[in-house]
């Protein structure tokens, strides 16, 4: 949810909302009249609950950007920009795609920021137990909004401040493999990915790495980098990622420690790096390439002196350098595990 800051968090509301219903591509659009706002928290909870950090931006051409702009200038009035708003999808709306209801709310986000939220919910077929002359009966609800999360099938959350729309937008679409989203939900937003799956799966190392570096005192034998190829090997055939499955690598690269206050500490760790790496709530296939555990290299000196490291540790822990025909080897490391004499037997030559 870190779309919202903490501070919009705590002030969003649900002021204004309109609901149409949208069925097959072949049927006439009935325009609909906005309604009063009802079931505020149901609709802010799950708001914030599909709320991920932005990987689309608006396009240069995107219909449905101008339209909330004004919308939000008052140029025109909210019912007549939902309905725009709603036409504009139920004109793209594919054969194949199921009926349901595509719902525009307007949140007030605090000082001068209002967020407008495009939503397509599915009907749910639901059974409610109710009394008839006496007695327990069952009827039928087939119009029915549930909370399941696969239940929104669509969602884009927009910001304006100052009547003019942010380009970056937190978008989401179940049809589709996150973070990306089926075509004509991206054409009629008119939005494109601004982060690619290299620049996600970089990220994604890089918040892995930072996780374990501040858990450190809490590993195994092996630290930072024993545990981050047991996170990359948990990790490896999961498909998509979630923030979750990120969580629940980290606890197992630590060996799922018993002690309650360190999982939780592993656990906020971990989503910390997300949000800082920009990945919170984001859903994506990483490359493979970030999950490929490289073997473990060593050198042996003239001098009789063997060095074995991570390979993946080279430019991090481990720095080499050559001057002057003088080889260096730097090694930095915030703790020494192990720290002791040999055998003064003779080792076999490797």
């Amino acid at each position: 949810m870190s779309f919202f800051t903490e501070a919009e968090q705590e002030q969003l509301r649900v002021a204004r909302m309109i609901i149409h219903v949208i069925g097959r591509q072949d049927e006439a659009f009935e325009p609909a009249s906005e309604v009063p706002v009802q079931e505020e928290l149901f609709f802010r909870s799950r708001i914030l609950a599909e709320a991920s950090d932005a990987v689309h931006q608006f396009d240069a051409g995107s219909l449905v950007r101008p339209i909330i702009e004004r919308m939000a200038r008052d140029e025109i009035s909210f019912e007549r920009g939902g309905q725009e708003l709603a036409h504009l999808f139920a004109r793209d709306h594919v054969r194949q795609a199921t009926s349901g209801a595509f719902f525009v709310l307007q949140l007030e986000g605090g000082d001068d920021t209002r967020f407008y939220a495009l939503i397509k919910y599915d009907y749910r077929e639901v059974v409610e137990l109710a009394q008839m002359d006496g007695r327990n009966v069952l009827r039928a609800i087939v119009q029915a909004f549930v909370k399941e999360r696969k239940a929104v099938q669509k969602i884009c959350i927009v910001r304006v401040v100052g009547g003019v729309a942010e380009p970056m937008v937190s978008a989401a679409d179940r049809m589709h493999q996150a973070p990306d989203l089926t075509d004509y939900f991206a054409r009629y937003l008119g939005v494109s990915r601004n982060r690619d799956d290299t620049e996600l799966s970089d990220r994604l190392h890089e918040a892995m790495r930072g996780a374990l570096r501040d858990v450190s005192e809490h590993l195994p034998q092996g630290g930072v980098p024993a545990a981050l190829r047991r996170m990359k090997e948990a990790l490896r055939a999961r498909r998509p990622v979630t923030n979750d499955d990120v969580v629940d690598a980290a606890l197992h690269a630590a060996n799922r420690p018993e002690e309650e206050r360190i999982r939780a500490v592993i656990e906020r760790k971990a989503r910390m790096h997300l949000r800082r790496q920009g990945l919170d709530d984001v859903t994506f296939q990483p490359q493979a390439r970030i999950f490929q555990l490289r073997p473990r290299e060593f050198v042996r000196t003239a001098e009789e002196v063997r060095i074995e490291y991570p390979a993946e540790q080279i430019g991090q822990a481990i720095n080499r350098s050559e001057k002057d025909g003088v080889i260096t080897f730097t090694v930095t490391t915030r703790r020494i595990v192990e720290d002791g004499t040999l055998s003064s037997r003779p080792r076999a030559r490797d």
